[in-house]
C-alpha cells in the first residue's frame, strides 16, 4: 500500500515513515498542500493523511481539492492534527481524524481499517 503524508514539519515525517515502512507501507512524504495536489493524481496513492496546520495552504484547504477532483475523491484522507477538529474535519469528508502527538498504535488503528484488502 502507498502512503502520501503531507505535513510541513520534519520530525512527523520522519516518524510517520518509522512506523508504517515497518508495516510494508510505501511511504511517500510531502511538505505542501501544493505538492500534495501535484502528487495525488499522478501517485494514486491507497490513503493521504494531511496535516490542518501548514503554511500558504493548509489541510482544510487541501482536503477540500482533493475531495472536489474526480481522480482523487475516491483516495481516503485522514486528518492529522494538534487542533480538536476531528467532528469538523468527517463532516468536511476527511475519512478518518488521527490527534497529534501520534504514537504508532493511534496511527495504525486509523489507517489500516480504511485500506483496501
Amino acid at each position: 500500500h502507498t502512503i502520501l503524508v503531507v505535513d510541513d514539519n520534519d520530525d512527523v515525517l520522519n516518524l510517520m515513515q518509522r512506523y508504517l515502512t515497518p508495516q510494508f507501507f510505501r511511504v511517500v512524504v510531502c511538505q505542501s498542500g501544493q505538492q500534495a495536489l501535484e502528487l495525488a493524481p499522478r501517485l494514486q496513492p491507497d490513503l493521504i493523511t494531511v496535516d490542518l496546520m501548514m503554511p500558504e495552504q493548509d489541510g482544510w484547504d487541501v482536503l477540500q481539492a482533493l475531495l472536489s477532483r474526480p481522480d482523487t475523491r475516491h483516495i481516503p484522507i485522514v486528518v492529522c492534527s494538534v487542533l480538536h477538529e476531528q467532528d469538523l474535519a468527517l463532516a468536511l469528508g476527511a475519512a478518518g481524524f488521527i490527534e497529534k502527538p501520534i504514537t504508532e498504535h493511534g496511527l495504525l488503528a486509523a489507517l489500516l481499517p480504511l485500506l483496501p484488502g
